[in-house]
């Protein structure tokens, strides 16, 4: 048998919790860059395109100002004001107008202005020619452009004119310099960088806390758990007491069926479910009338009938428990036999729960091993011919054959004893099966 290397629950807890907190945190993390990174993309998108569009305010307004003067032209008044806002901007990097254009209403006649020697104005021109300008809302359209694999921000914007008649607009397509274009990358993955420091700041925050609760929750569910096992093993040793003063067989029982278990490599929910119904077998012994569990000779007909009902009792009893609901395979089951001759159903084969069929045959092997008032205790050879006559017809052929090969060894370490040692052995197997993370074995 393999040997295991426990783990406290402590180191357990600890474990898990920082796995489970680390990848949360990563998890998150990337969540919240992502959310970031688009967001912040967006709104230095608007940041660059409320710029252009104060700047293509400013040219309106400027525009407007020199119509007003005496003989001031729409056309001229600008081109004069888009000339001096170009001769403004030659002193900044922030960028620059590679296309502008000034047209009246639907009139094919306008005028542009195009900085042909911009790197990437074959597609602003392709984009222009191709795209009518949108209508401008009042107070202007704006729009973020991705021309060349490059960010440009198109504005369309209305020239307001005492003259109703005359409507004017001008369309402009700004390039961000690319200092500028680094600067706005630059915030954006400081922002970015900002909300992952946020992140584990407070995971990092939050482990101690959460690892406070969890181990206090742990340490409550574990004296819960304790509390049912012990409440599991008191009930099933004052059964005992009442009907063979002794609990030693419910140890042994419980102990080979577990290892009968283990060798058919059930999973642990369905040993922990083995162990409840080992211990409780007989558990509806206890309404059964002392005259009948306490006869010293046969039973009748009639008797054994009355008797039959201890397995009606054991399923009204542990019907009242969720926790030990699982045991009822067990302790319904546990009399029947493959040829469906057993009771209280007369089920047969497989449909006969598999946890009852396992302990079937333990049960067996120990009352034939074991010396009881009326008999003396059968040797390991002997008790498995006699379970060998039951082949197919009180036993499951394959579980029995499972059962030959572990028997022996089972035999020699657990037949005929009552000590300590058994029940530290038995004591280590619950609490491997029913830590439920609490205790971890390697």
């Amino acid at each position: 048998m393999a040997r295991f290397r426990p783990v406290t629950l402590q180191t357990f807890i600890s474990r898990t919790l920082t796995l489970r907190l680390a990848c949360m945190a990563l998890a998150i993390g990337l969540a919240t860059t992502l959310i970031v990174y688009f967001v912040e993309r967006q709104n230095l998108r608007s940041l660059v395109a409320e710029e252009t569009l104060s700047e293509i305010q400013m040219l309106l307004s400027r525009t407007l100002q020199i119509t007003r003067e005496p003989g001031g032209d729409q056309r001229a008044a600008f081109r004069q004001a888009l000339d001096e806002r170009l001769s403004v901007r030659l002193g900044r990097n922030d960028g620059e107008f590679v296309y502008v254009c000034f047209y009246a209403g639907n009139s094919q006649d306008i005028e542009e202005r195009i900085a042909t020697d911009y790197a990437l104005i074959d597609p602003v021109l392709h984009y222009v020619r191709s795209h009518p300008p949108p209508e401008p809302a009042t107070g202007g359209h704006t729009e973020v452009l991705i021309l060349g694999g490059k960010i440009h921000i198109q504005a369309v914007m209305p020239i307001e004119t005492q003259n109703q008649q005359n409507k004017f607009t001008v369309r402009a397509l700004f390039a961000p310099s690319e200092a500028a274009r680094a600067a706005f990358q630059n915030k954006l993955w400081r922002n970015v960088v900002l909300a992952i420091l946020i992140v584990l700041a407070t995971s990092g925050l939050l482990y101690p806390v959460i690892l406070h609760l969890v181990r206090k929750l742990t340490v409550f569910s574990h004296d819960l758990l304790l509390a049912n096992l012990e409440t599991l093993s008191l009930l099933a040793s004052a059964i005992a007491k009442r009907d063979s003063d002794t609990d030693v067989h419910n140890f042994r029982v419980t102990l080979y069926s577990v290892r009968l278990a283990e060798s058919l490599r059930l999973p642990d929910s369905a040993i922990q479910a083995l162990i409840k119904g080992a211990f409780l077998h007989d558990v509806g012994k206890i309404g059964v009338r002392d005259a009948i569990l306490l006869k010293p000779g046969g039973l009748n007909d009639e008797e054994f009938s009355l008797m039959q009902d201890h397995v009606r009792h054991g399923m009204d009893i542990i019907s009242g428990s969720a926790w030990l609901g699982d045991a009822a395979p067990v302790v319904g089951s546990h009399h029947e036999k493959f040829d469906g001759s057993g009771y209280p159903n007369g089920t047969a084969g497989e449909r006969i729960p598999l946890l009852a069929r396992i302990f079937a045959i333990v049960d067996v092997f120990d009352a034939l091993t074991s010396k009881r008032p009326y008999k003396e205790p059968l040797s390991c050879r002997a008790s498995l011919a006699l379970l060998e006559q039951g082949r197919g017809s009180h036993f499951d052929p394959v579980l029995l054959d499972a059962f030959m090969q572990i028997a022996p060894e089972l035999h020699r370490a657990h037949a005929g004893r009552d000590d300590q040692g058994l029940r530290d052995e038995l004591r280590m197997a619950i609490t491997r099966y029913f830590s439920n993370g609490m205790i971890v074995l390697y």
